[in-house]
């Protein structure tokens, strides 16, 4: 189905995340279950640290390319368009661009900006989103400035994010003997788990606000 509606695009982020959360909340009880047996303890905590990465990593990417679809389907013109939304839709010409050294090449780009803005605008929202299979704070705040949000609220969970969930990710996944105390992992669980409704809200607050939009511009559908 795609996402043309914000109640649309509510329903499906809605979705997304409510699988995860069934998942997340019976692991967190798995882990609170386990406290006290020192060999299941390793055992659960490190598997909830991986499977807790993934939902996160999971969910990102998949509510961003939900937004971006519904911002695709708006058909808005390429002048409605805020700086962000523009540079998606314009990547492939500048990537193009950018890796040669013909005039011509470049030349498209010009075109575009003297041809194509009060043009419906051909936004891609497959595999725009990328998380590099590593959501470091620095990837994080990348695709969030990408689609126009705020980064003010996650700032201040970089080393979080980084340092209690990614790399004790990674070295679980890569086999290192990694303890996680149980306390830890419940405090990265729910800090985590709180992330994940921040990032849900700002993605269906801009959609019924029109964030994609430059301020002050009423789409115009072709």
């Amino acid at each position: 189905m795609k996402i043309r509606t914000t109640e649309q695009l509510i329903e499906a982020v809605a979705g997304e995340i409510a699988w995860r959360r069934r998942e997340l909340t019976d692991l967190r009880f798995l882990v609170e279950s386990v406290e006290g047996n020192r060999t299941r303890e390793a055992v659960v905590t490190r598997a909830a640290v991986a499977l807790l990465y993934a939902h996160w990593e999971g969910f990102v990417k998949a509510a961003a390319e939900i937004y971006l679809q519904f911002v695709a389907m708006q058909r808005c013109r390429n002048s409605e368009l805020t700086d962000s939304m523009l540079a998606i839709a314009l990547r492939s010409k500048l990537q193009a661009a950018q890796g040669s050294k013909k005039i011509t090449i470049h030349t498209t780009v010009v075109e575009f900006f003297r041809t194509q803005m009060q043009k419906q605008s051909s936004l891609p929202y497959k595999d725009v989103v990328c998380t590099e299979a590593n959501l470091s704070s620095t990837v994080l705040l990348e695709i969030l400035r990408s689609l126009g949000l705020s980064t003010e609220d996650y700032e201040s969970k970089s080393h979080l994010i980084d340092s209690h969930l990614l790399a004790k990710r990674n070295h679980i996944a890569h086999g290192s003997a990694l303890s996680v105390e149980t306390k830890d992992y419940l405090t990265l669980h729910d800090e985590i788990v709180n992330l994940i409704s921040l990032f849900r809200n700002q993605i269906e607050n801009a959609a019924v606000t029109r964030g994609y939009l430059l301020p002050g511009e009423i789409p115009t559908h072709n």
